[in-house]
This record gives C-alpha cells, sequence and structure tokens, in this order.
C-alpha cells in the first residue's frame, strides 16, 4: 500500500511540475522537443519510486499444485462433462427420431465412447417402451450403434 502512495504522490507532483514547466514555455518552436522531455521526466519518476520501494513479489509454489485433487481430476473432470453432453445430445436426437416416426418411450439412455483422436463411438443405446423391435428397426437404421438393448 505504501508503495502505491508513493507512485501516486510522485505522479502529482512530476504532473503538477510538468504543467507549471509547460505554461511557461517560450513559444511553440520547441514544444514537441519539451513534451519528449517532460515524459521522460514522469517515468524515470515514477520508476525511481518504483525501485526505491521495498515490494516483493509472492510466486507460487507450482510444485506443489500435482498434490491438488482439484488439478489432478481437472482432466477427467472435463472429459467426463464433454461425454455426458454428447450423450445427453444422442438421447435427445433418438427422442425426436422416434417421436416423428410415432413409437412411444419411457426411456432412452446411450453409453459412448470418446477415443484419444477425439472420435465418438456409440457403444450403446437402451430403450425402454413397449414398442422394442420398431424403436430398435429405427434406431439402427440412423445411428451406427454397435448394440440396442431393452432398459427396465
Amino acid at each position: 500500500m505504501e508503495f502505491m502512495k508513493k507512485i501516486i504522490l510522485c505522479a502529482c507532483f512530476l504532473s503538477i511540475v510538468i504543467t507549471i514547466a509547460d505554461s511557461i514555455q517560450p513559444g511553440e518552436k520547441f514544444s514537441r522537443q519539451l513534451e519528449m522531455i517532460f515524459s521522460l521526466v514522469f517515468v524515470t519518476g515514477i520508476v525511481s519510486v518504483a525501485l526505491s520501494c521495498d515490494f516483493d513479489f509472492e510466486i507460487p509454489a507450482f510444485a506443489e499444485v500435482e498434490d491438488y485433487d482439484s488439478y489432478n481430476n481437472l482432466d477427467d473432470t472435463a472429459d467426463q462433462a464433454v461425454k455426458d453432453e454428447t450423450e445427453k445430445r444422442i438421447n435427445e436426437y433418438i427422442e425426436n427420431l422416434l417421436e416423428e416416426n410415432g413409437i412411444g418411450f419411457e426411456k432412452i439412455s446411450s453409453e459412448i465412447n470418446i477415443n484419444e483422436d477425439n472420435s465418438i463411438s456409440i457403444n450403446r443405446i437402451g430403450y425402454k417402451g413397449e414398442e422394442f423391435e420398431q424403436a430398435r428397426s429405427i434406431i439402427c437404421e440412423n445411428i451406427d450403434a454397435s448394440e440396442v438393448n431393452r432398459i427396465e
């Protein structure tokens, strides 16, 4: 806090001095040169105050980050969130597909696998309802799933 007070006081004092010096300049002939000199004086004043103060930057120990479970599980959590959202969207697609074909259902579930190359394979589709064979036929026609199972 003391550091900021010194910088602010220095900036205010230098601004007042520069304003007074700028107002008593002899003419416009050297105005650009004087502006450059005033800017250098201002920057030098701020930097000298900053260097003369004792301030300490605390750098966190990044070596200890591996010990925190929240950082270790971040990738797994993100992967699971992507998988859950993808399964949800696939379920919605199948629900819409079955509704368009007039097939009722109580519940649709899917199980997917996301490979290292980010390709998605649908391992299993679960169907809960009375018209399993018709639903299985429609799902197999439209989605490349390895199996369609009846769920209870």
